[in-house]
């Protein structure tokens, strides 16, 4: 049941991670597609790619964590897992605000996502597993 629930958690966070690019890229297009020919400028091409992508990463992603977060459930503290979650998205941040130029704001609410399925939902389904 703990890769069900890593699966199921990795699912989530690829469905809105794929719900807020693919607004972000049909409000405010990326500059590959800007400057392509209007008739044919990839938008749904590249979100469906995005969307490929994620689906296959994102599950992955949920289903270590969760084999991490069962793996030491009994010996530290539920409270050491969320510090643990936080650390790595405080390690990612640094290059991934230097990438997205003029789209803070997104990847604060992609943070937040990630913290809060990564850090709160895992543990609660793989404790309730």
């Amino acid at each position: 049941m703990t890769i069900v629930a890593g699966f199921l958690s990795g699912t989530l966070m690829a469905l809105v991670f794929v719900a807020h690019l693919s607004l972000m890229f049909v409000y405010n297009p990326p500059s590959f597609i800007k400057t392509a020919d209007p008739e044919d400028n990839h938008l749904a091409r590249s979100i469906l790619m995005m969307h490929g992508v994620a689906l296959v990463i994102w599950p992955i992603i949920g289903i270590v964590t969760a084999v991490a977060y069962s793996a030491v459930r009994g010996e530290v503290s539920d409270w050491v897992f969320v510090a643990g979650v936080l650390v790595i998205e405080l390690l990612m941040a640094p290059v991934l605000f230097i990438l997205a130029k003029g789209r803070r704001l997104h990847l604060l609410a992609e943070f937040a996502a990630f913290f809060v399925i990564f850090g709160v939902v895992v543990p609660i389904l793989v404790s309730k597993a």
